[in-house]
Parts: C-alpha cells; sequence; structure tokens
C-alpha cells in the first residue's frame, strides 16, 4: 500500500551472532596463514581497528529464495497465515543500488581461508612495514562484509539481504524512525519503493511475481483481488495464488 520496505537492526535478529560471525571465524582463518608468534599482533590489530565496531550497525530487509517452503511459513510467516510477497529479483537489485541498500546473498560457509581478505590480513600482518590506510581499508572491507556472512544452522533460510553500510546510515537511508511495542522499541529505516520505481523508470507493480497466500490464511484469493483493485492495484489481482504446501497448524 504504502510501497514501502523497511530495514531493521541487524544486531536485534533472531541470529545472536549477527555481524560477530565473520570476524570470529575470520581471524580463525588468519590464524592458518601466519605464525603462532604472530597471534599477539593480529589480535592487536583486530583490537586497535575494531574499536567503534560493537556501536555499529547494518540495517536490512531480509528474503529467502524459497516462495512456498514448509520452514519459512513456520517461522516467518506467522504458521503459514500470513502471505509470501515474491520480488523480482532483477528489478530489487536495481532499486537496491539506487537506494543505497543493495541486493546481497548471504554466504553460510565455514570454511573462509580462500577469501582474498584473508590472505590481505595475513600479508598485512606477516610485514614487518606499517601501511596504517591500507590497513583501514582492509578493514573496512570486513565490517562492510560482515552482514553478509552468517552460521551453517541458518542455511536452509537461503537468504538475501538488502543491506545497508553500517557507516553514516542516517546519510544514506536518511532519517530513522521507530516502531513502539508494548515492551520494546526498535529502530529502523525505509527505502520507498514507489519514489525508487520512478525515478528508475520501473512500473511499481512488475516489482512483484507473485503473491503468495499461505497455507493457514484465513483470506481468501477473491478477497485478497478486491483488496487490491480497491487500492488502485489491480494489476496485483492476476499474480495471486494459493500455497500449495500442506503446512498444519497445531
Amino acid at each position: 500500500m504504502n510501497g514501502e520496505i523497511w530495514l531493521w537492526n541487524l544486531r536485534r535478529m533472531n541470529d545472536s551472532q549477527e555481524m560477530l560471525y565473520f570476524i570470529k571465524e575470520l581471524k580463525c582463518a588468519v590464524r592458518n596463514h601466519i605464525d603462532s608468534s604472530l597471534y599477539g599482533k593480529m589480535e592487536s590489530l583486530f583490537a586497535d581497528n575494531l574499536k567503534d565496531f560493537d556501536t555499529m550497525s547494518s540495517y536490512a530487509s531480509c528474503f529467502s529464495e524459497y516462495s512456498d517452503d514448509a520452514a519459512q511459513w513456520a517461522r516467518y510467516g506467522k504458521n503459514g497465515m500470513g502471505v509470501c510477497i515474491a520480488f523480482n529479483k532483477q528489478l530489487l537489485e536495481k532499486i537496491g543500488e539506487a537506494g543505497h541498500a543493495p541486493l546481497c546473498r548471504v554466504n553460510y560457509s565455514r570454511n573462509i581461508d580462500d577469501l582474498e581478505i584473508v590472505k590481505d590480513l595475513a600479508g598485512a600482518i606477516t610485514s614487518d612495514s606499517s601501511n596504517d590506510s591500507r590497513m583501514q581499508e582492509i578493514f573496512n572491507t570486513l565490517i562492510s562484509s560482515s552482514p553478509l556472512f552468517k552460521h551453517p544452522s541458518f542455511i536452509s533460510e537461503k537468504e538475501y539481504r538488502l543491506v545497508s553500510l553500517p557507516y553514516n546510515v542516517n546519510e544514506y537511508l536518511g532519517e530513522p524512525h521507530f516502531f513502539v511495542e508494548e515492551t520494546n522499541i526498535k529502530k529502523y529505516y525505509i527505502l520507498k519503493l514507489r519514489d525508487v520505481c520512478g525515478s528508475l523508470g520501473i512500473n511499481y507493480v512488475d516489482l512483484f511475481n507473485e503473491i503468495c497466500i499461505g497455507p493457514q490464511a484465513r483470506v481468501t484469493k477473491t478477497v485478497l483481488a478486491d483488496y487490491f483493485s480497491s487500492s488502485g492495484m489491480k494489476d496485483l489481482c492476476a499474480k495471486i495464488k494459493v500455497s500449495e504446501c500442506p503446512l498444519r497448524r497445531f
């Protein structure tokens, strides 16, 4: 209705290791490439260059490759009572780039030894010469990459994210908004889909491939079509489908 996607604080997601997992695994990988006598130097470099890291957060809106999956319905679709909005990936990529929140695929690999940043860090630690600007560049890449790696136990989600950089979030995404609950206040940013679509010459309705009604949803296809028609989005009616997932609600 409003043509908005909300981007939430990754530090407050259901994965308690968001943005931390990559750094922990990176340290392990770098140790495999340097002599044990340099472990202390490595720890000092990480401490010095990540001293402000705990105050940073990226903001993201999260998606799955799966559109009609029992686990996704159960975990994120109110046990099958919601709907799944399937986006056109190519158009969403264009919108993400234009809106300073590029669409990125999440990596679940436990083995990151072959990443270029591991070799760069190991080389910088092993080198006797000091190049502060190069070291800062490496750690900026590390921090920017941290939202794109998750623990392998989440691999079944097959996740993509519209994700902001952890630096200067207000500068890129505008002023934050706040969602007030009974026992909590959540900070978020808005990506204005309609506005970005307009600036890119994209028909807003083309952004959606289908709207899938959940296996336990109370809303019917007819009622949802009436809702879209009355909201000025009649073209979406032809994109409505009903889930084929036989999920049972207990």
